[in-house]
């Protein structure tokens, strides 16, 4: 499972109240074709196709990933979400409790919290590496498919990235090899080239 944190600019998470007084927390917790920050050895660019066919059956709300803190959920109906070119955006109604208003809900209204941030499985195969983009040793990761999207929700620290987990390393580490042997491919055609010329 990854975890990604969109940054205030682009998460946009407030508390806001309704007519009828139940607090909302919209945010933008996924965002497609923007280059993430550094992600320990490379950047990120979530494709805006990358959540057809993702399981979005049972998604959590959760306060700076952390369980005890619930803020909704979609199989009851208190976390909804749109997807639309720009990303995956949601809307949590959190049960009405004093330590949710203390600990969430005023910690956003008062631009504390100003952050998104989602944990998420890609799919297999669901992800292409760019050497050619390379940089002072990172790379660039395209996610292409995204098998399920776990939690979404408001995190404290938006401008940190955490960091990577086992599956992006291997996936990674796949993607190195292959790259390794189509530069050996091409170094070998070269070298069998210049010899005919010779």
């Amino acid at each position: 499972m990854e975890t990604r944190i969109v940054p205030q600019n682009l998460s946009q998470v407030r508390a806001v109240s309704g007519a009828d007084g139940v607090v909302h927390i919209p945010g933008t917790g996924i965002v497609f074709n923007q280059r993430s920050q550094k992600l320990g050895w490379f950047y990120e660019i979530i494709d805006p196709r990358a959540l057809n066919g993702a399981d979005l059956e049972d998604i959590v709300s959760c306060f700076n990933h952390n369980m005890v803190y619930v803020l909704g959920r979609t199989t009851n109906k208190t976390l909804t979400y749109t997807i639309d070119e720009k990303g995956f955006h949601y809307d949590a109604v959190p049960l009405p409790t004093q330590t949710i208003k203390d600990l969430v809900i005023e910690p956003i209204r008062n631009e504390y919290v100003t952050g998104s941030s989602f944990m998420f499985t890609t799919a297999e195969n669901g992800d292409e590496w760019d050497f050619s983009q390379e940089r002072d040793g990172i790379i660039l990761r395209y996610v292409t498919r995204i098998e399920k999207v776990f939690e979404v929700g408001p995190v404290t620290l938006p401008a940190y990235t955490q960091t990577t987990t086992d599956v992006v390393q291997r996936s990674y580490e796949a993607a190195m090899k292959a790259h390794k042997e189509q530069e050996r491919q091409y170094l070998s055609q070269y070298v069998r080239m210049r010899m005919q010329m010779i």
